[in-house]
């Protein structure tokens, strides 16, 4: 009997092989174009010669906007790539350039969700301006809503002497520490995030004196920002997005969490206050609640 039943798990195991390899056998056979496909190929710019299953991933280097250059000096400014199962098309002349991003703006508009916001895809697409994949409706709706209140003339205008304010407090602190090692660049950084964050929010979230009131925050954002441009896995294996194998979207969804908490207690005093007090003066935040944003859109549209 033992005999049998080790028999059997062998013949299992010898079953079970070729129909774990048949995906791999039959996508390496489909690349060498030995299996035809009853549909024609779409028409794409040229480019180098893919390698099977990874594609050209590994033909980009280290150093991808130097290769992109030299490829663009081989097969023209518009090329081809593919980046496992995905299709990449770079454009690289100034011609290009407008073709893209003014001829054909509104069918060339979506704009690629990295992996690591797929839980937040359908979100993105109604509460984001950067990441939207198409011209819907609420995104015109944003647009106009973040160009009359951030970019009109008007409220540029109303920016200037926050604006002003914030390079004197800069500069004076700079005339604090004369002679001193000072990091110009954090610096600089914590000014124009205070500039933002007071036309969104009326408040300072870094500190320019204290270097470890803000670092918090700092750290946070430059973390979430790394996470978003690291290389995927399942950026160029959709299929595989939903293990998370290298842990990039558990990650972003603990940071984006971590940072939505630091202006949570603004937001809620903002809406105790919106009943009882009349506002003289209105920032973007007060604009959204006027506009019935949820705090969940709310943290959705300043992050993203």
């Amino acid at each position: 009997m033992k005999n049998m039943a080790q028999t059997s798990g062998t013949e299992g195991s010898l079953v079970l092989i070729p129909i774990l390899l048949l995906p791999l056998v039959l996508l390496i056979l489909r690349h060498f174009k030995i299996l035809s496909s009853p549909f024609k190929s779409p028409i794409v710019p040229p480019g180098p010669y893919p390698w099977p299953i990874l594609g050209n991933i590994l033909q980009l280097g280290n150093k991808p906007h130097v290769t992109l250059t030299q490829l663009a000096k081989n097969y023209g400014p518009l090329i081809s790539l593919r980046l496992g199962t995905k299709l990449m098309v770079v454009g690289s002349s100034p011609d290009v350039a407008k073709e893209i991003l003014k001829t054909h703006d509104r069918v060339l508009s979506g704009r690629h969700v990295p992996n690591v916001f797929s839980y937040m895809r359908s979100e993105l697409d109604n509460l984001s301006l950067g990441w939207s994949l198409e011209c819907s409706g609420r995104w015109k709706f944003l647009r106009t809503l973040c160009r009359a209140e951030l970019f009109s003339g008007k409220a540029l205008e109303s920016q200037a002497c926050l604006q002003e304010k914030k390079v004197k407090e800069m500069v004076e602190l700079l005339g604090t520490v004369e002679g001193k090692v000072v990091n110009i660049g954090e610096v600089i950084f914590a000014t124009v995030f205070n500039m933002l964050s007071n036309v969104l929010l009326s408040s300072d979230f870094i500190s320019l004196k204290d270097e470890t009131v803000g670092g918090g925050l700092k750290e946070l954002i430059r973390k979430l920002m790394e996470l978003c441009s690291a290389p995927n896995v399942s950026d160029f294996f959709p299929i595989l997005g939903g293990f998370d194998l290298q842990g990039q979207t558990k990650k972003t969804l603990d940071l984006i969490g971590r940072i939505s908490f630091t202006w949570a207690g603004i937001i809620k005093e903002r809406r105790e206050r919106k009943g009882s007090i009349v506002l003289q003066e209105q920032d973007f935040l007060d604009v959204m609640i006027d506009n019935n944003f949820t705090d969940k859109q709310i943290n959705q549209l300043l992050l993203v």
